[in-house]
């Protein structure tokens, strides 16, 4: 079996969904080792990580001061214009992680999702099982961007964006090779320049040019047309307040926190290293769950 890296990637605002994912950590199966990616410091993620009960000694960590110089070309993800600020950088940010980082397969998390349900990201025969949400599309410069960048077309109806995502390194690889021959430009300005600008929409602007791109729809849409895959779906239960956590019901196998607006969303406070009301969220969840077996 390939060795599989799962790759954490935290903000400091997502430190309270780590906090709460990771108690859900059993389902995730066939995990070798954990790298935590953050520009937020060790100390102050391991302190609140072992408040909650985390077992940090089966971690390792990985700063943005360490990775990120040797990939200045992140900073031109980044548009005056782009009501999203820093959206699109996120996103460079993790293609340079998982080319720096060594390792056979990686598989990408963001910690706002977690599974309730055992999910594998590869089978015994090496296949990468990828989540999905069946038949779901996007705006067009998703895929578009693929024919532009890499020279595929949109390999199947379903959609990627499921917060857990997996890639062999090989295959990364081969896509930065593509790209730097195709397009004469290091990989990352090959991908962002091949995504075609959409104007904005008010309230969301005054008819500026902002682009559409997502990593994990490029990198399964990629690795489809570099080697078979077979497909979970991904039920994912999204809740836009956190008091909807109560809605939870067994259709779903995936929680997603949603909240647009994060003042409604779980709270870090950084002045105690604590997360407030984790345990009340918890024991919703838990208790739940603990309903459905009886």
């Amino acid at each position: 079996m390939p060795s599989v890296t799962r790759v954490i990637f935290l903000a400091r605002y997502r430190i309270p969904h780590a906090v709460m994912s990771l108690q859900f950590d059993h389902c995730l199966q066939g995990i070798d080792r954990t790298v935590v990616a953050s520009p937020v410091p060790k100390e102050e993620i391991w302190a609140v990580f072992e408040k909650y009960g985390i077992d940090t000694s089966r971690f390792d960590y990985i700063s943005d001061q360490e990775v990120l110089p040797h990939y200045p070309e992140v900073e031109h993800w980044v548009f005056p214009d782009d009501y999203r600020t820093t959206w699109l950088r996120q996103q460079a940010v993790k293609l340079s992680f998982l080319d720096y980082l060594d390792g056979e397969i990686f598989l990408m998390q963001d910690p706002d999702t977690f599974m309730i349900e055992p999910y594998r990201c590869v089978g015994e025969d090496g296949i990468l099982n990828y989540l999905i949400i069946p038949n779901t599309t996007h705006a067009p410069q998703y895929y578009s961007m693929l024919d532009i960048s890499l020279g595929i077309p949109r390999q199947t109806p379903h959609c990627f964006i499921t917060e857990l995502v997996p890639l062999y390194k090989e295959d990364l690889t081969k896509a930065k090779y593509l790209l730097e021959q195709k397009h004469n430009k290091h990989w990352l300005d090959a991908i962002i320049d091949s995504v075609p600008g959409c104007e904005t929409i008010p309230p969301w602007g005054n008819g500026e040019m902002i682009k559409w791109f997502s990593e994990y729809e490029f990198i399964g849409n990629w690795t489809m047309s570099q080697r078979p895959v077979t497909f979970q779906e991904q039920r994912r239960f999204e809740y836009p307040d956190m008091e909807d956590l109560r809605k939870l019901t067994p259709e779903f196998n995936a929680v997603c926190d949603a909240v647009p607006d994060l003042r409604l969303s779980i709270q870090y406070d950084g002045m105690t290293g604590t997360v407030p009301k984790f345990e009340y969220y918890m024991k919703i969840v838990n208790d739940i769950m603990a309903e459905w077996k009886r």
